[in-house]
């Protein structure tokens, strides 16, 4: 399912997988562009259609894989019947013929403490924008950039030594549990069906992403990363039409 690189010109698009794969998929850059804000995204309205297809297709072997809370993936993509890890694969729920998973055994939270500084922390520092999420939260500083090494440098002396590590996204910088992230979350979707026994398939944009084609890969399947296999969104958005035809034909 490999394909060859070739570095002149747009990266040729992966073959298409089989009925028998199981697609993992990134949010944030990968099916939705980027936005100023978290809150500010744009979602295409044909993306919770499309992945209503490609779950009747496979099975319902299709779970959204995102640094997202549950709550606001759900939201952005309509809850299609499919799987969702949110916080990087802490929560995991299902719906349609995924809904028998099991949960994951639930990651620590930050301590109230630490929510509390971080509050004080943006606020103190106009153009950061912090996150909350269940079991950690995120500095944001698109706005200004300037601010990305100090925030980050904030959340990495909260942390030390302690269960929680600090990970870097799109501008912003991500306190999270230590135990879980994108490839345990692949790896406990794949050991329940209807996920188990197919070939899985990654599809992300950033570096959180690398520990969900890692798993793929180590479990017999592949991923994908914008901009190195799809320049953005919208290749990936016509990749996966073209594979939910594919699948109907």
């Amino acid at each position: 399912m490999e394909q060859t690189a070739f570095s002149d010109g747009p990266p040729v698009p992966p073959p298409l997988p089989g009925s028998q794969a199981a697609l993992f998929l990134d949010l944030d850059g990968t099916l939705i562009e980027i936005a100023p804000r978290p809150d500010a995204v744009v979602v295409p309205p044909h993306l919770p259609g499309l992945l209503g297809r490609l779950s009747a297709s496979l099975g319902g072997a299709v779970a959204i894989v995102t640094g997202r809370g549950l709550e606001v993936a759900r939201g952005l993509t309509q809850s299609p019947p499919i799987a969702f890890a949110a916080e990087h694969g802490t929560i995991i729920e299902g719906a349609g013929a995924t809904a028998g998973i099991p949960p994951m055994p639930p990651p620590p939270s930050p301590p109230r403490g630490w929510r509390k500084d971080a509050e004080a922390f943006a606020r103190s520092h106009p153009g950061l924008l912090l996150e909350e999420k269940r079991h950690g939260f995120v500095l944001h500083f698109r706005a200004a950039p300037e601010l990305g090494p100090m925030a980050t440098a904030f959340l990495e002396d909260m942390v030390r030594n302690s269960d929680f590590q600090v990970m870097p996204a799109h501008a912003a910088a991500e306190l999270r549990p230590r135990s879980a992230d994108k490839g345990t979350a692949v790896r406990w979707l794949m050991q329940h069906p209807p996920f188990a026994g197919r070939t899985p398939l990654f599809i992300g944009d950033d570096v959180t992403d690398e520990y969900g084609i890692t798993a793929c890969k180590e479990l017999g399947g592949t991923g994908y990363r914008i901009p190195r296999d799809f320049p953005g969104p919208s290749s990936v958005h016509d990749w996966l039409l073209r594979l939910a035809d594919d699948l109907a034909a």
